[in-house]
């Protein structure tokens, strides 16, 4: 085989690689543009940062939510089925510019929060930032799992 044969395999098989390897990545949460981005859930626009939340599907399309609460009645609802869902992930309160999986969130719950929605939750990634808006908002401190339940019942 010649060199020149070799070399243009080799640079077609470098696109063909270019071109596959980001097509076999996970599912990410996207972008959310605040003041801009309509909630998938209500349609109001997305303007508080520490509430907002993203649900991630298997084929890569992705959910934005301007309230926790709003995350949970889509998921409860009929718009998605729970085999189609990848992921959930909202904005941790304290730090609104962090993401955190839904299944490692600690929430506080009460109505005394003035999420968007009057969802009246709040998610953290830290136990202690979510014991500080517990003192200030009472209600009580609940895992993912436990603020699912609640949304469906």
């Amino acid at each position: 085989m010649r060199w020149s044969t070799i070399r243009r395999r080799g640079r077609i098989g470098a696109l063909l690689l270019a071109l596959v390897v980001p097509a076999c990545s996970a599912p990410a949460p996207g972008v959310i543009h605040y003041d801009v981005d309509a909630c998938d859930s209500c349609r109001m626009t997305i303007s508080d940062p520490s509430f907002a939340a993203q649900l991630v599907m298997r084929t890569g399309k992705v959910y934005r939510f301007d309230d926790p609460g709003c995350l949970l009645s889509f998921m409860a609802s009929d718009h998605v089925r729970a085999a189609d869902v990848h992921s959930a992930w909202l904005n941790d309160h304290a730090h609104p510019e962090a993401l955190l999986p839904a299944g490692e969130a600690i929430f506080v719950v009460s109505n005394r929060i003035r999420a968007p929605m009057n969802g009246g939750l709040a998610a953290f990634r830290s136990r202690a930032d979510a014991a500080a808006l517990q003192s200030e908002a009472g209600g009580r401190i609940e895992t993912w799992p436990q603020v699912r339940r609640g949304a469906s019942s």
